[in-house]
């Protein structure tokens, strides 16, 4: 038979004893958990304002940098810029402008390996592209630079990719007009005029740059489209004044450069544009002086042309003293031994043949002599203004 063991009752000191003991080690555990968990705040707002400290100190160095950068101190700027990667690891923005601070210091090995760097990582970054564009530009590596230009082209942007795509464009036209290749420069500024949009500022900049590279028509037709507005500048009129003046359409660029003296703007121009304006106003008007204009009446042509006949015949005269004779200028001189030694008006006026005759010779001679004799000046230049495109002249 199993005998069954048994436990005496607690007795009321035991079980009170027991209770305390129980209630210490909840106090023990407890205290325990809010000591952990005050380490771990403190541990925590530490790191924090670590973490903040860290970031504006990184924010503040970046910002002297990109100042020095913006006040032409590339050297300094590669000094904040490289404290302020320490500062804040890893952060591609500080990377890239502390690669663009040492390219514009000169330091163009240094940089292309950083960007190549940069590259790796993100290699359809447009602006890491730009940069590279540039430094190869600087280092006279077109073949590169057209390169990286046209990647920035294809590439990502950050922002407004397409204000930051119309830049890269057109300041890779710019750098194809510093090379002469004026063709391919106008290609990509025709592209940019057709997706630009109407803010005069935007479409100035274009106009300028196809004067640069030899596109006066289409720069033309950007003037012509913005002195409608209400608010066009001097700037404009006179932008419309130059591209006619290049394209012979005197009549246009007289008009022009007269309603850009009297427009806002004009007078806070430098003395030296002012002038050249005015220098073009006055030998626009001066050609059409001189154009013997079919629209004159008989006399008036005929004026003319002796006169033009006159000034041509004493540049052929002062080239061939002056030059070694060639067989066109011979050729030139025999032309004009054909036309009476004693022209006057009337004999203009009774010969329409003689007439067209004597101003065709006109023109021809002072392209001639230019060729020969170099640059004419005063009314030589402007018969030769008019002898480059003689029916654009009304235009």
């Amino acid at each position: 038979m199993a005998v069954t063991e048994t436990h005496a009752p607690l007795s009321a000191e035991e079980r009170a004893e027991k209770r305390k003991l129980m209630l210490r080690d909840a106090i023990a555990l407890i205290s325990l958990f809010i000591l952990t968990a005050a380490l771990a705040i403190v541990t925590y707002a530490l790191f924090a304002s670590f973490t903040r400290h860290r970031d504006a100190l990184a924010r503040r160095w970046q910002a002297t940098g990109e100042r020095e950068l913006r006040e032409g101190h590339p050297t300094q700027a590669v000094d904040a810029l490289s404290s302020a990667l320490e500062y804040g690891p890893g952060r591609r923005d500080i990377e890239i402008e502390l690669a663009s601070a040492l390219a514009a210091a000169g330091r163009n090995r240094e940089a292309t390996a950083y960007f190549n760097s940069l590259l790796d990582a993100q290699p359809g970054n447009g602006e890491i592209h730009l940069d590279l564009a540039r430094i190869a530009a600087k280092e006279g590596n077109a073949t590169l630079a057209e390169e990286h230009y046209q990647r920035a082209l294809d590439g990502t942007w950050e922002g407004d990719g397409y204000v930051r795509r119309r830049n890269v464009r057109l300041e890779m036209a710019g750098y194809l007009i510093s090379r002469e290749d004026y063709t391919r420069a106008q290609t990509e500024l025709r592209t940019a005029s057709g997706n630009a949009p109407n803010d005069p500022a935007i479409q100035l900049q274009i106009a300028f740059l196809m004067e640069q590279a030899r596109d006066p028509l289409d720069a033309l037709n950007i003037y012509r489209s913005q002195i409608r507005r209400r608010d066009a500048t001097a700037d404009t009129f006179e932008g419309l004044g130059r591209t006619a003046y290049a394209l012979g359409w005197i009549t246009t660029a007289r008009d022009a450069l007269q309603v850009a003296t009297v427009t806002r703007g004009f007078t806070a121009q430098s003395k030296t544009a002012r002038d050249a304006v005015r220098q073009m106003l006055a030998d626009a008007t001066h050609i059409l002086d001189l154009y013997p204009s079919p629209d004159l009446k008989v006399r008036a042509r005929a004026i003319r042309v002796l006169n033009a006949a006159k000034t041509a015949r004493s540049r052929l005269s002062g080239c061939f003293a002056s030059a070694n004779v060639s067989g066109e200028m011979a050729d030139l001189q025999n032309k004009w031994t054909q036309v009476p030694a004693r022209l006057s008006v009337s004999v203009l006026e009774r010969d329409p043949q003689l007439e067209q005759t004597t101003i065709s010779l006109v023109y021809e001679t002072e392209q001639q002599t230019a060729q020969t004799c170099g640059a004419p000046t005063g009314d030589d230049a402007l018969l030769l203004k008019i002898a480059q495109a003689p029916l654009a002249v009304r235009q």
